[in-house]
């Protein structure tokens, strides 16, 4: 654990510079196994521009094991965070990641999104990530409130 510490901490000091795109492809390389240190980044940043860019490697990972990050990110009160792990979800499209959305549709707004925008956001990342899901096979069962 302290080898994966220590390469997200030397990659990470390429934030902000023209290193930065190698670094963040030399993140999504290390693989899942970051996922846990990339989180807590994202729990500690007060940079939101970072804090989306580690979303978006996690995102890029396609893993299952990215839900965590993806759950801590819905709660921030910058909508480029949330909306980024909104991203992330809908790119995983499992059951997981819809019944996590459900959850967060019904949840009150981060910060000071206004529910209204919240809602719409959400409802759209709904239907894609349903959407996807079914295309791969899956069955996610429509609320009652969805129907029709």
């Amino acid at each position: 654990m302290r080898e994966v510490v220590a390469l997200v901490e030397h990659y990470l000091r390429e934030w902000g510079s023209d290193g930065w795109a190698d670094a963040y492809h030399s993140l999504i390389e290390l693989g899942p196994r970051v996922l846990p240190e990339l989180e807590a980044r994202l729990e500690t940043s007060s940079d939101a521009a970072l804090r989306v860019a580690l979303l978006e490697v996690a995102r890029h990972m396609h893993s299952h094991k990215a839900l965590a990050i993806f759950t801590h990110g819905l709660k921030d009160e910058s909508p480029a965070v949330w909306k980024g792990a909104l991203d992330g979800l809908v790119d995983l499209a499992n059951v997981e990641a819809v019944a996590l959305l459900e959850q967060a549709a019904v949840a009150l707004p981060p910060g000071r999104t206004s529910p209204a925008e919240w809602r719409a956001w959400l409802n759209e990342a709904l239907t894609q990530a349903r959407q996807a899901l079914e295309g791969r096979g899956g069955a996610v069962e429509q609320p009652a409130d969805d129907a029709g």
